[in-house]
């Protein structure tokens, strides 16, 4: 045993050099990051959450539990090194005792410990037999993109498992030769440890053979030691620690904020920027400690990449990958990143030199989602991700995916201004007009125009929120996007039924920031939530319900750290709550049969928030309805695509995602797909309307929100059908609302979401730095200019452009099924986030553009006049380059026009002959029941082209005014129940539709003063 012991304790003095210098540097290494004492704080000022964490995640193996088989397989495995750890406590002590019979000091031979060492061995072979057939089943060679193995270092997996097996017959081998001693002497643990005794009955009694077992057991452990600290299998140290210092929330939640030097950073540190201040992630260095701990800890199990939905439709994007690649690059850089100096650092190899120099995100070489070179991580890697928070919430060590790509986003944003053209009308309409679409913000409460009850808006018809229950935050979708008014007008009509008090803000909401934030515009986010939390204090808001999951995910989580606090429910919630109390009652319908609906989760409200319950409680309550769920639901649910800011980005590689989750929910056979998010509908409306042209999907399916199919059940009414409906009715008439949706492709140059100048696209972002000043350029109204402008540039002065006639009405209300087109470079330029906007002049005589006759439609011969007047007023002043926090200069009064005088109809492109005015008339009378009366009513403008081309033009609001003095269509104001009672009584001839169509509108109102170039917080 003398020699046993000697050559134990060289290899064991050996190992533990080379596994002290490997720690020495993974140490150094991951703590040259940046500071993050919000992370020391989570654990010291919160103990028990901290050591609950260890209990449920490590020890509990809670998130890989949810995977049954390998989450069991995984379980035994762990724990098997555990336990077995005493039977290494064991083999040490009798290599330094040299003593084969040395038993415990405390347990003696204790026949409970040999039993528990010797299952779990079992019970460990098991899992890594179950590992193997996993790998074998799920090989990348078999299924590619598919494997959720495709791309982790499959030769490392193999010598795990190979390792473990090693340790377990060495275990077995050393156990069974000292049962072999024991036998029948009353030593060591007898029957109880079952598969050592039952292999010690086989083996002679030799002290050898203790020996060699003893050796074999250290040796394979000590070699399995240095190999896990050197591969993948390092989180069997780390996770542990990375899971003691990461955020709590499942799926994160919140985003977190922007910090510089271990400080958050808000508006007022602006000042005291400079070129050196840290904003975002721009290399490697730029990473927390927590960070490159993240990267450290990564299994390469590929859970996430597996739930990711941009891999599953085969964008280069992966959070496995990812986060491998950043690992890769910070280890091949470390001894740059841990050079003493600079004399130190020039004296590396050109290796080191040229991986520490590469761009940490750009145009990479290779394969994108596995560069051979250039960039670390490929622009369309970084800008794929909706931030739906799957990956975060299936890591099994706690991996903050999202949270590095918004921090990578950051600084692509704030500091190089290069990001995806798309992304300059979102960030333009949220800085001037509070939404993203670019809307005008004095319309953000047409959605309550005709609702047979007051809706009381703060600040007009109550003072405080301690007047009412809740204030309904309507959300920019809610206000302007026609799919989601008829949600918002659905949960106003449940919340009035029920009896619940709610007020609005109307015109004084604006948007909460989510897509900016998201998209990497920090300071955007923080200005929208700085007057939004003012709001809320002014007007002592304390209970808020949301129909938008975005929205409710942003108050409910990101608004406490400006000062508010507040109970934010979802609409869902708050309706199961007053269906719980009786104060909403389901009935049946009395339609015969059956329908089925399927519910898509929001990410935003059920991963991110955990809200999976209310909804589906809602639509089970429903008569004459039955729910069936999506293969993907609840936990794994899959995302529609629009997280993100994805909403305003085209996607150009793989398949659509809001496709993807499309097909699955048809394929489930519902009538109807029930979602809980404006975002969620837009998206699977687009998608299913796609499938529907392809004839993969049943006209009669349609897409609504839980709320509207609770109302129609309230009512007794049957559920809306409004692709049938559609196809019978055909087109009705009435005045186009404002359209604002996601569209499946690109909007040609006439159609905007929006009622703005149509303009060229915008084109790439450039390159500029946070600090640059650039020259004055001369303006070129023809062309675009690019975008290439820092955070804090100073525009040069330019002088307004002549504004465009809107485009036709007919372009407008087929937005939804198109894609917004891009906010021009020369409104945005290279204008910064805090420009000081220039005094213009007042904007010169608009150009006619001409009419595009096979593209219009006849036009009812309803209020000709009031139509005419409204497309007078259309066209509206240019924005300009206003930023976020311009001081608004004076401008100079546009010149008030004059009422043109309406052309009388004319046929064809120009006007509908008088009979077709006749049965256009009859048609709108006959479809008022149309649930998508108001997303098909736009062909109406035609007539008045010509008077537009002669009159000058005029702000926003004053075409708002215009368009407000329009009598709306019926499809526009009448509830449910009107609309029903309509049909049912059947007494109104065609001869009365004729006659109202016939009748004169009113004269539009008098305009109000136009917001001109103003910018969202302009004194």
């Amino acid at each position: 045993m003398t020699l046993v012991l000697i050559l134990g304790l060289v290899m064991t003095a050996v190992t533990m050099v080379v596994a002290g210098q490997r720690v020495l540097f993974l140490v150094r290494l991951i703590s040259s990051g940046q500071p993050a004492p919000d992370r020391i704080e989570g654990v010291t000022k919160r103990t028990g959450t901290a050591i609950k964490s260890q209990l449920v995640e490590v020890l509990g193996q809670k998130k890989l539990l949810t995977w049954s088989i390998p989450g069991l397989a995984h379980a035994f495995v762990m724990y098997a090194f555990l336990i077995l750890g005493t039977v290494y406590l064991e083999a040490f002590a009798v290599l330094i005792s040299r003593n084969p019979e040395w038993d415990w000091f405390v347990f003696g031979n204790w026949s409970v410990l040999g039993f528990l060492q010797d299952f779990i061995a079992v019970m460990c072979f098991l899992g890594i037999l179950t590992f193997s057939i996993i790998r074998f089943k799920n090989s990348p060679m078999k299924l590619g993109r598919k494997s959720r193995f495709k791309g982790s270092h499959l030769s490392g997996a193999w010598i795990t498992l190979f390792m473990i097996f090693n340790v377990l017959w060495t275990l077995f081998l050393f156990r069974a030769a000292v049962e072999a001693r024991d036998m029948g002497t009353g030593h060591g643990y007898g029957k109880a440890a079952f598969v050592s005794y039952l292999l010690g009955k086989a083996l002679p009694d030799s002290t050898t053979l203790i020996g060699i077992g003893l050796l074999l057991h250290i040796g394979v452990m000590l070699v399995f030691l240095v190999f896990v600290l050197h591969s993948k299998h390092l989180h069997i140290f780390i996770a542990p620690v990375n899971i003691m210092f990461g955020r709590r929330p499942v799926a994160l939640g919140a985003v977190k904020p922007l910090m510089s030097g271990g400080k958050p950073v808000d508006l007022d540190d602006i000042e005291e920027m400079d070129e050196t201040t840290l904003l975002g992630v721009g290399n490697i260095q730029d990473f927390s400690w927590k960070g490159l701990l993240d990267m450290a800890s990564c299994t390469e199990c590929g859970r996430c990449q597996s739930q990711c939905p941009a891999w599953n439709t085969e964008k280069p994007l992966s959070p496995k990958l990812l986060i491998m690649g950043l690992r890769d690059h910070a280890f091949a850089a470390a001894p740059y990143l841990l050079a003493d100096s600079e004399e130190e650092r020039t004296g590396l190899s050109a290796d080191v030199l040229a991986e520490a120099q590469r761009p940490l995100v750009g145009t990479s070489e290779g394969e994108k989602w596995h560069p051979t070179g250039g960039a670390v991580i490929d622009d369309d890697v970084l800008w794929s991700c909706t931030s739906c928070g799957a990956c975060v919430q299936q890591c099994p060590v706690d991996i903050e995916h999202v949270d590095h790509i918004i921090d990578m986003r950051r600084h692509q944003v704030l500091v190089e201004s290069n990001f995806p053209a798309e992304l300059n009308g979102l960030f333009k309409g949220l800085e001037n007009k509070g939404n993203p679409w670019n809307m005008a913000p004095t319309a953000r409460m047409e959605w309550a125009e005709g609702l047979d009850f007051e809706v009381k808006v703060v600040g007009e018809d109550v003072e405080s929120l301690d007047e009412v229950d809740w204030l309904f935050w309507v959300g920019c979708a809610g206000a302007y996007e026609d799919r989601a008014k008829k949600t918002t007008r659905a949960v106003a009509e449940l919340l009035n039924m029920a009896g619940v008090s709610f007020a609005v803000l109307g015109n004084g909401e604006t948007c909460t920031g989510d897509p900016a934030r998201r998209a990497g515009n920090e300071f955007v986010f923080q200005g929208l939530a700085t007057q939004n939390a003012e709001t809320f204090k002014e007007h002592k808001v304390k209970k808020v319900v949301s129909t938008c999951a975005h929205c409710f995910n942003t108050l409910k989580n990101e608004y406490s750290s400006f000062g508010v606090e507040l109970e934010v429910v979802h609409h869902t919630q708050l309706l199961n709550r007053l269906v719980r109390e009786k104060k909403l009652t389901p009935v049946a319908s009395g339609q015969s049969g059956t329908r089925s609906i399927t519910y898509h989760d929001p990410c935003y409200l059920g991963r991110h928030n955990q809200v999976y319950s209310p909804p589906r409680e809602l639509l089970e309550i429903i008569p004459d309805a039955t729910l069936v769920e999506m293969p993907r639901n609840s936990e794994r649910s899959f995302c529609c695509g629009a997280g993100g800011a994805r909403m305003w980005m085209e996607e150009t590689i793989g398949e659509r995602i809001n496709v993807n989750r499309t097909k699955e929910a048809v394929a489930t056979g519902a009538d109807q797909i029930a979602v809980g998010c404006p975002f969620c509908r837009t998206m699977l409306d687009d998608g299913l309307t796609s499938e529907q042209s392809q004839g993969n999907a049943r006209e009669e399916v349609e897409v609504l929100d839980v709320a509207q199919l609770l109302l129609a059940s309230v009512k007794g009414e049957p559920a809306s059908n409004r692709k049938a409906a559609a196809a019978t009715s055909g087109s009705s008439g009435g005045t186009a609302t404002a359209v604002a949706t996601r569209p499946e492709a690109p909007a040609p140059t006439e159609a905007k979401a929006a009622p703005a100048e149509a303009k060229p696209a915008a084109p790439a972002s450039g390159g500029g730095s946070l600090f640059d000043t650039p020259a004055p350029a001369v303006d070129k109204p023809a062309e675009a200019k690019p975008t290439g402008g820092s955070l804090f540039d100073t525009p040069a002065p330019e002088q307004a452009k002549a504004a465009e006639p809107e485009a036709p009405a007919e372009a407008q209300a087929e937005a939804p099924a198109e894609k917004p087109a891009a906010a021009p470079a020369s409104e945005i330029g290279g204008g910064s986030l805090f420009d000081i906007a220039t005094p213009e002049p007042a904007a010169k005589k608009a150009e006619p553009v001409p009419a595009e006759p096979e593209a219009r439609e006849p036009a009812p011969a309803a209020e000709p006049e009031a139509r005419t007047e409204a497309a007078a007023a259309a066209p509206a002043a240019e924005i300009g380059s206003g930023s976020l926090f311009d001081i608004a200069a004076p401008a100079a009064a546009a010149p008030k026009a004059e009422p043109p005088q309406a052309d009388p109809p004319q046929a064809g492109a120009e006007g509908a002959a008088p009979e077709e005015v006749a049965s256009d008339a009859a048609d709108e009378t006959t479809s008022e029941a149309d649930d998508e009366a108001e997303d098909a009513s736009s062909a109406s403008d035609a007539s008045a082209d010509d008077a537009a081309a002669e009159t000058a033009v005029e702000a926003d609001d004053e075409a708002e005014s215009a368009k407000q003095a329009e009598p709306a269509s019926d499809s526009e104001v009448r509830s449910l129940k009107d609309i029903k009672a309509d049909l049912t009584a059947k007494a109104a001839p065609a001869e009365e539709a004729r006659a109202d169509a016939a009748k004169p509108a009113d004269p539009p109102a008098e305009p109000k003063k136009s917001i001109g170039e103003g910018s969202l917080f302009d004194l």
